[in-house]
């Protein structure tokens, strides 16, 4: 099975600490009642910041940098060691992106290479503050940007690849929007590219990059409010245990914020090792791919990344020792898809109890779209994984466009010799039920509409769709994937995600790993996707139409995603 990147040596911030352990008295099938464990679990972020110190004694990457004007990007561990880092550089001069990888325990010995064909889309808050500052200082953006008569924002996409004509740009082009503040005159909306290399700004036909739109008359979304967000590969993983109020264990589990996920894109709140009073339910779950496609192309379409945590509002108190944990008790975490308030005082995984639930929820940015994802724990044992969406203000939203999430179950129900059955949606469970006996893919249907029973011995859970999951149309391609588990160095040999990055071809790719291996008494994983599509509201008939002449707010039941259910524990 999968082992934690940096999490089975159980490294602990000091020898027998539990960072929190909170109790309060209530009724026993009250969340309320609950005991919560939180222990901070592998590599620290001062662990991280010393790495990052160090790395410019490499020899092999002091030669490459040299001379050159370049910027560290990011640092993150390897999933496939535990000991081991990668860290990635962007060379202005050279032009170039550079690999540093090594062990954690001598950072100073990294061996580094030049990547030619990779264009990192990793853009954090201090290289687009500079990109910021390079457009404040071009005369055409100058006087208003100082004069506050319009602001800057992410958009999408946030670095530039390709020119007009397709061809591959060299140099590292950040683009920033540009958007005039309501009631401005002579100003025009435009999202342009600052390249960073030359302190230069780059303006595209259109107003725009080709996979965007800037207009004057519209934006559609909540006010960005520009706060500060997490760099990826920002260390932050717990053990988290829930007890009930005689202190007999519920749920148990490893949880990893979304700046240190894992896959190519990374994969919001990650759980892995989850039990449930002691025994087995899965072994690792989280979303690894999200993707949008627009109606008729007007924008994108986009394969969205979920490592970059945004603010929300979480009111509680932050877990000593586990930095992006905090612990709200029974004041639930709000987020912009609630609340249309783009600011918060908290980013980082927060916790609450809700009812019969403890929740694990948090909220990621990608350009102007904000995306909260929840775990909802309950003490029955069912699982209610969430998925939301939203945006700030911004005109690519102000046309109909629908999202995917695929959330990824890693099931080890009781132990990993699994066996996966469909059932009619309504039907109770009975031998006649079908067996699947190889991989396959599916697609709901509201004429054949399916639940699965993934029983493991005398133990089951049940996968129930969610009434505003959808059904996958071309761009999706398909609904689910039941799949034979796999293991790799890589996030594509080990079938984490389908390998592709921003840049690649955006729509999911998962039909690669149906190669017709067993699902009998295997250890087998489960894809599961999810849509919602966004619609601007207009008065006249929910669809964007005629000319855009004023602002709009998406709107809809913008949370989907599955429940499942236990049997037999």
């Amino acid at each position: 099975m999968i082992t934690s990147p940096i999490g089975n040596c159980r490294l602990l911030l000091a020898l027998g600490v539990v960072a929190a352990l909170t109790s309060l008295r209530a009724a026993p099938n009250d969340a309320a009642s609950v005991q919560i464990r939180v222990v901070p679990v592998g590599i620290t972020p001062a662990q991280l910041d010393a790495v990052d110190k160090m790395l410019p004694q490499s020899t092999s990457l002091a030669a490459l940098l040299k001379g050159s004007n370049y910027r560290h990007l990011y640092t993150e561990t390897i999933e496939s060691n535990e000991s081991g880092f990668r860290a990635v550089y962007f060379d202005y001069t050279q032009r170039r992106t550079i690999v540093a990888e090594g062990s954690l325990g001598e950072p100073g010995a990294a061996q580094a290479r030049v990547e030619p064909d990779w264009t990192p889309t990793t853009v954090d808050d201090a290289e687009f503050q500079d990109a910021v500052g390079v457009l404040t200082n071009d005369p055409s953006f100058h006087s208003a940007l100082l004069a506050g008569q319009a602001t800057t924002y992410r958009p999408m996409p946030p670095v530039q690849k390709l020119n007009a004509n397709g061809s591959r740009i060299e140099d590292r082009i950040v683009n920033v929007g540009f958007l005039p503040r309501p009631g401005v005159e002579n100003l025009r909306h435009e999202i342009v590219g600052v390249n960073l290399g030359t302190n230069s700004v780059v303006r595209y036909p259109g107003r725009a990059p080709r996979e965007a739109s800037a207009i004057d008359e519209a934006t559609c979304g909540n006010p960005e409010a520009g706060q500060s967000t997490t760099q990826r590969g920002t260390a932050g993983q717990y053990q988290l245990t829930v007890l009930d109020s005689n202190g007999t264990v519920l749920w148990d589990m490893l949880v990893l914020r979304p700046s240190i996920s894992s896959g190519t894109n990374a994969s919001a709140i990650e759980i892995r090792d989850v039990k449930y009073k002691g025994r087995s339910v899965l072994k690792r779950a989280h979303v690894p791919i999200l993707n949008v496609q627009y109606g008729n192309d007007e924008c994108g379409p986009y394969r969205d990344w979920q490592y970059q945590e945004g603010m929300f509002q979480a009111d509680g108190t932050d877990i000593a020792g586990a930095p992006g944990f905090r612990d709200c008790g029974t004041t639930p975490a709000t987020t912009q898809v609630e609340t249309g308030n783009d600011a918060g005082n908290f980013r980082g995984v927060a916790l609450y109890r809700e009812g019969t639930e403890v929740v694990l929820v948090t909220e990621v940015e990608a350009g102007w779209y904000r995306y909260v994802h929840e775990w909802r724990f309950d003490l029955n044992g069912t699982i209610h994984p969430r998925f939301g969406f939203g945006a700030t203000a911004n005109s690519c939203t102000c046309y109909d466009h629908t999202h995917h999430a695929y959330f990824r179950f890693d099931f080890d129900v009781d132990g990993t010799s699994n066996q996966i059955y469909e059932l009619p949606l309504g039907a109770k469970p009975d031998r006649n039920d079908i067996r699947l006996a190889t991989e396959r893919k599916i697609y709901r249907t509201g004429s054949a509409a399916k639940y699965y029973r993934i029983r493991g011995g005398k133990r089951s859970y049940f996968l129930y769709p969610g009434p505003n999951d959808g059904v996958a149309d071309a761009y999706a391609g398909g609904d689910m994937w039941f799949l034979h588990w796999h293991d790799g160095p890589t996030n594509l040999a080990a079938e984490i995600d389908d390998g592709h990055d921003f840049f690649d071809p955006t729509a999911a790719d998962l039909d690669q790993f149906l190669t017709g291996e067993s699902l009998r008494n295997e250890d087998s994983v489960v894809w599961y996707h999810a849509s919602f599509l966004h619609t601007p509201d207009n008065a006249a008939d929910g669809q964007l139409t005629g000319s855009k002449t004023s602002p709009r707010i998406l709107t809809g039941p913008e949370v989907v995603g599955p429940d499942l259910v236990p049997d037999g524990y």
